[in-house]
């Protein structure tokens, strides 16, 4: 996917991992995508993964290092 970003979008981020920045706002998509479609797909992506990363944990199937 070719990402659409807005003109003057401000850097995201955080100094934690990817994944904790996107889901404690420290990435806020909807600041930096132009195209809604895209960000309707990425929020869905990322409400999919985030009940597939809570499906392992309610099945003692996740563990961290």
């Amino acid at each position: 996917m070719e990402w659409k970003f807005k003109k003057n979008a401000e850097p995201q981020g955080s100094s934690d991992d990817f994944w904790y920045a996107l889901n404690n706002g420290y990435i806020t998509p909807e600041e930096v995508l132009a195209d809604l479609e895209q960000l309707q797909k990425l929020e869905d992506a990322v409400e999919l993964l985030n009940s597939f990363e809570q499906a392992l944990e309610d099945n003692d199937l996740r563990i961290e290092f």
